[in-house]
């Protein structure tokens, strides 16, 4: 069976250039998303940079070999670029520029030039560093859950680790995998190998996009306007799943229940707009006192809920002291007018079998009550029994 070479990288171009026109189709109706456009300009530029190789090298080396590569190199670079974007990132433009301006400074030397080996070792030492780089932008990103990140990460090592592959075997395989003369067979078996990395790519790219929408708007419905904490919705659909956890009796689960002290004094005298802000300001304070794990509730007015995964009573302890300590520090300029509030807390711990979480936020509630009644902006600590309640304590 004979491959024609002209057939071959016309067909790989075109591969390119519908994979470009499909993510920039999806750039266009999604302009939330810049790192599509990236990811477009990618396999465009692929597309437009490849027929190059149709022509004679002969007196235009550096016009081929140099500037053609260089392109090549910054389209991979490209979708660097785009995980960055997607991360939330800047791009490293910089550094794009840098790989780009090494790669024909090199080409301007004419031992370079003429060495395929060299080129194919240098080239494909940028791809891989770009496709790793690309890698690990996805992976830093993990703890944001979408299913198609691992796959995504796995495409980009997949490519990288085949440029890699290159530089050893330079001088033992026919190019595009090699450094030997070309071989049509090699190049039909490299672009299938890219169709399908880039096939992956497209799809993935897409899927992860959809994906952290779909996320956005899960979040957006189950988060208080206001203050970005979770909302009372939230706190009815976690409430199920974190009873299975706690009923697989593996640690302690800690509930601070929380109530900001004469909020409606706050909203008499300054106006709902001050008292907005002091919950604003609450919930910055809380945020900045817990864990990116923990879950805060808002649950209605200046009524809130915190629930500490795997925390110790004395750790519970701890955080609440710090929010309370914090936010009575704290304060709400309004006019020249400084606001100070401060917050009531009731804490519960529940060990592997001591009682429910509904067992728990009850007996939270119980305990700020009791601080309240104790004269406010104070830590109160629940004793929590299997019998359900027992009479809260002082901190």
């Amino acid at each position: 069976m004979q491959f024609d070479t002209t057939t071959i990288l016309i067909a790989i171009c075109t591969i390119m250039a519908v994979l470009g026109l499909q993510i920039l189709f999806f750039w266009s109706r999604d302009r939330r998303s810049p790192w599509l456009g990236w990811y477009a300009a990618t396999f465009l530029l692929a597309a437009a940079v490849l027929p190059g190789y149709l022509f004679p090298a002969a007196g235009r080396e550096f016009l081929i070999f140099g500037v053609g590569n260089a392109l090549r190199i910054a389209a991979i670079g490209f979708m660097w670029q785009g995980t960055r974007l997607f991360g939330g990132r800047a791009p490293e433009q910089s550094v794009l520029l840098l790989c780009c301006a090494v790669w024909l400074t090199l080409c301007s030397f004419p031992w370079f030039i003429d060495n395929m080996n060299a080129r194919v070792v240098v080239s494909s030492g940028f791809i891989a560093l770009f496709c790793f780089l690309a890698a690990w932008e996805l992976w830093r990103d993990r703890a944001e859950a979408l299913p198609s990140r691992l796959p995504t990460i796995a495409v980009y090592l997949s490519f990288g680790a085949i440029a890699v592959l290159r530089m050893p075997l330079v001088g033992l395989l026919p190019f595009p995998m090699g450094g030997r003369p070309l071989d049509p067979v090699w190049l039909g078996g490299f672009g299938l190998v890219v169709f399908a990395h880039a096939s992956f790519l497209v799809a993935l790219t897409v899927s992860m996009t959809r994906e952290r929408h779909e996320l956005e708007q899960r979040r957006f419905a189950l988060s208080d306007p206001l203050t970005g904490l979770l909302n009372r919705r939230a706190y009815d659909d976690h409430m199920q799943q974190l009873g299975r956890r706690r009923a697989d009796g593996q640690d302690d689960t800690a509930v601070l229940v929380l109530d900001l002290d004469d909020f409606k004094s706050i909203n008499d005298r300054y106006g709902h707009d001050a008292g907005d802000q002091v919950l604003q300001r609450f919930a910055d304070i809380a945020r900045q006192s817990t864990r990116a794990a923990d879950q805060l509730y808002r649950m209605g007015g200046e009524e809130f809920c915190f629930i500490l995964a795997g925390t110790s009573l004395v750790e519970a302890q701890a955080v609440a002291e710090r929010i309370r300590v914090r936010f009575s520090d704290a304060s709400v300029l309004i006019g020249n007018e400084p606001i100070r509030a401060t917050v009531s807390i009731g804490v519960a711990v529940g060990g592997s079998s001591a009682i429910d979480l509904d067992g728990l936020v009850a007996a939270g509630d119980c305990a700020a009550y009791e601080a309240k009644a104790r004269g406010r902006n104070l830590v109160v600590v629940a004793q929590t029994m299997p019998a359900r309640l027992a009479a809260p304590t002082p901190a």
